[in-house]
């Protein structure tokens, strides 16, 4: 697994990027990692790009979907995450399901539709 880590902090936005195989272990050790500069540079905005990656062992064989890998982390409450990945059928969570998670979460197939989300009110 191979992992890039970028802070913007003008915008208020980390970036996390995602390449090859990808454990429940990778994701909470990366998670980990990032937990203190988002709460350190009051960081709200989070971009996951998983477009070059995949989840091992895969999502049919017991993998857990990233926004749950998120919510058993925790400190992510009042952030907004968007998660780009290449197409697939796991549906986020939407309407009375999505306030559980304590964050706005949303999938997206492509980076630009994401940070026009991101950015948004």
């Amino acid at each position: 697994m191979i992992r890039d880590i970028r802070v913007f902090p003008e915008a208020r936005r980390l970036e996390m990027k995602f390449m090859g195989g990808v454990s429940i272990q990778d994701r909470l050790d990366t998670l980990a990692l990032v937990a203190p500069l988002i709460a350190d540079q009051k960081l709200n905005r989070i971009l996951v790009n998983f477009s070059a990656a995949w989840h091992e062992p895969p999502l049919e064989t017991g993998g857990v979907p990233f926004e749950e890998t998120l919510q058993q982390s925790g400190g992510y409450a009042g952030t907004r995450i968007a998660f780009v990945s290449r197409p697939h059928s796991f549906v986020p969570p939407e309407g009375d399901a999505a306030p559980a998670l304590g964050f706005e979460f949303r999938c997206f197939t492509g980076r630009h539709a994401a940070s026009i989300w991101l950015d948004g009110p």
